[in-house]
């Protein structure tokens, strides 16, 4: 049985694991998805600026076809008036002098020759600065596209990443469910088998002890110093229902105040220790509890103890630590379950702690 109860442990905490590792891996889901939504977002923010970008592009290549066209049509009517001028000899400019009439209506004639001169000059400068602005702003524009599609394809492959690490923890997830199931399983199995041992072991304590003479001496009080019973034996009502105690329970403070739980409890006589439990369903039982054969039939229970101090067919005597007070299986509060049976049968303790 101990076996039994090794195995059952072991499988709950087995189910304890996967259940954390399921916890861990749906918490990760959830930053992954997180992730995922932000990406998107961004996405969605990289594909309206490449848009606004594009428009932008469009805007500057029709003003710098504009530019070209103004350029071009500037660079054509300076060519025609250098081609007249070489045909004529000059006889544009000598025709705007003759034309004066006074000695300032020529300064002022000739002055304007030569301004025409580099007006053109200066117009063509001027144009071609700004095609040159112009073409760099369009480089600078091309190079933010394709900056922008370089974000985008980087992001893209992110989403890509993250989808592929979804895939992987939704197939981690159902591998853990068909794990717990399979757990869930094995424990069903276990605690089957153990019930079936434990009752197996109980019925083994019920029979009458190879010991026909009783070992044990005088009984002794199994906590010193805590002397309150919160529950006696016999009939009570609990939960509004008629109950049969079947021993007495030791709780609450000792007369110094001090609380009961985890002080050590004690052999009421001589005998062996006959049985064991370790383990124990919260809410059920006498939790963590062992009995002491103590010969002629008669035997001692504790029960609802935080832990064990001895192992199954030790030999104790009256007054060795045997246990510690606890509240394990149906309990309500720190507390020590003590029974006496006889031939297996519970019966009142008072007569032999008295």
């Amino acid at each position: 049985m101990q076996a039994l109860q090794k195995q059952l442990e072991e499988v709950r905490q087995k189910g304890k694991d996967l259940e954390k590792e399921e916890q861990n891996q749906k918490a990760y889901k959830s930053n992954l998805e997180s992730q995922v939504t932000i990406i998107q977002q961004q996405i969605a923010a990289l594909a309206k600026s490449i848009e606004d970008t594009k428009v932008a592009l469009a805007q500057k290549q029709a003003e710098l076809d504009q530019k070209r066209r103004d350029i071009a049509d500037t660079e054509d009517l300076f060519e025609q008036r250098l081609r007249a001028m070489q045909v004529n000899h000059t006889s544009g400019a000598l025709s705007t002098i003759l034309a004066v009439n006074t000695f300032d209506e020529l300064l002022t004639a000739s002055t304007t020759l030569s301004r025409i001169s580099i007006a053109d000059t200066d117009l063509l400068k001027k144009l071609a600065q700004e095609r040159q602005e112009m073409e760099q702003q369009e480089a600078t524009i091309n190079a933010e596209l394709e900056q922008l599609q370089t974000d985008v394809d980087a992001q893209n492959a992110k989403k890509t990443e993250l989808a592929g690490s979804l895939q992987q923890v939704d197939a981690n997830l159902t591998d853990l469910e068909a794990q717990q199931k399979a757990n869930e399983q094995d424990e069903a199995r276990l605690l089957q088998e153990y019930v079936a041992a434990r009752a197996a072991a109980e019925a083994e304590l019920n029979r009458p002890s190879d010991n026909t003479e009783f070992v044990g001496g005088s009984y002794g009080w199994p906590v010193p110093g805590y002397s309150n019973i919160s529950s006696g034996y016999g009939w009570r009502t609990l939960y509004g229902k008629a109950d049969f105690h079947t021993g007495i329970d030791i709780a609450r403070t000792n007369a110094a105040g001090q609380g009961i739980y985890g002080k050590p409890i004690l052999a009421a006589a001589d005998g062996t220790i006959a049985f064991t439990q370790t383990s124990y369903v919260p809410g059920r039982g006498y939790g963590i509890y062992l009995i002491i054969d103590h010969g002629g039939g008669i035997s001692t229970l504790y029960g609802h103890t935080s832990g064990l101090a001895v192992k199954m067919g030790q030999k104790v005597t009256r007054g060795q630590t045997i246990a510690y007070v606890g509240s394990t299986g149906w309990s309500t509060g720190p507390h020590l379950h003590f029974e006496v049976r006889v031939n297996g049968k519970h019966t009142n303790p008072w007569p032999y702690l008295q």
